[in-house]
């Protein structure tokens, strides 16, 4: 989870100096009130077009630029956001927010490296700026740098808390740090705390629930499964956890049941194929053999690749057996 859209900038006192005696950043500066009102009452297009209108008049008005940039995002136009983020930054190189708010975008575009070179001049100028450590700790930890991972997001947490903030976000991206290293004690006191925040959220319930299954109370985990899914009906990977919940208490029906389900929610969900192909394994090995060559075909994530094709060698003669029969 990453912060993505900060607030628009509302004209500094500054700015308002400045033009008093500088038509030109004057008459953007109008431009720049008249894009907010527009941006405040939901029309993000309209406040476009009055802040390019100022940078038209004033190319290096700060507000303009960094308010085309916000509602640029708005807008998914993704590409040139970035642009205008990095003409602000040209201009004001030392400001962290707008480095974090371009490193999301970075993220978001797969462009990993850029991101993680934005967080990490984010927190070069302003080593406490909390966002910064958030994005930048869970970019690594889907790295798999988890040592450094978990320095950020704690950083993070303690940030929150010395500013008197109880932040479920910061609770739920350490909880599900710890959960990730195996330290399911410390996994459970961040996600209450979470939980105890927001309790009808559906990603902190469902993280949760991921909690007790890799503990072997999958009992405890349905309820929290349950839970994310009366918030979030159609949250796929509450079902699918809800699966694997069913699949230890040996409820084979519906733990196939809830992994249809997830499927049925999220096409690219390929994971399910491969845990419907365990489900399979032994009482129908057909099935089972269709389950682990879908997950293979599905060509993306295969962290489990070697595993289907492992379990494919040893299904696919005893049903050869079994035809010849």
């Amino acid at each position: 989870m990453k912060t993505i859209i900060g607030m628009l900038a509302v004209l500094s006192l500054a700015s308002l100096a400045q033009g008093a005696d500088d038509p030109a950043l004057a008459a953007a500066g109008k431009y720049v009130q008249r894009g907010n009102e527009f941006a405040q009452k939901g029309s993000p297009a309209r406040a476009k077009a009055e802040y390019l209108k100022a940078l038209k008049t004033a190319p290096s008005h700060l507000d303009a630029l960094y308010n085309v940039a916000v509602v640029c995002e708005q807008l998914n136009q993704r590409d040139e956001a970035m642009g205008y983020y990095r003409k602000y930054l040209e201009l004001k190189p030392n400001d962290a927010d707008v480095w974090t708010q371009l490193g999301v975008l970075y993220d978001d575009a797969g462009q990993k490296a850029e991101a993680q070179a934005a967080y990490e001049k984010a927190l070069a100028g302003h080593p406490n700026f909390g966002r910064a450590h958030h994005n930048l700790g869970v970019l690594l930890k889907e790295q798999g740098k988890l040592k450094e991972a978990g320095e950020h997001l704690k950083k993070y947490v303690e940030l929150e808390e010395a500013a008197g903030r109880h932040n479920g976000e910061a609770y739920y991206s350490l909880g599900t740090y710890y959960l990730g290293v195996g330290n399911a004690r410390d996994a459970k006191l961040m996600l209450q705390r979470a939980i105890e925040i927001d309790p009808q959220s559906a990603l902190f319930n469902n993280a949760m629930g991921d909690v007790y299954l890799v503990d072997k109370e999958p009992k405890v985990a349905l309820v929290y499964y349950q839970k994310a899914l009366e918030k979030d009906p159609k949250y796929a990977l509450a079902f699918s956890g809800m699966g694997d919940a069913y699949r230890d208490l040996g409820d084979v029906a519906a733990a196939e049941k809830s992994y249809r389900r997830a499927l049925e929610l999220r096409g690219d969900y390929n994971l399910v194929y491969f845990k419907l192909g365990e489900l399979y394994e032994k009482a129908n090995p057909v099935e089972a053999i269709k389950q682990f060559e879908k997950y293979l075909a599905s060509g993306k994530n295969l962290a489990l690749a070697k595993q289907a094709e492992a379990r494919l060698a040893v299904l696919r003669p005893v049903v050869e057996v079994q035809q010849i029969k």
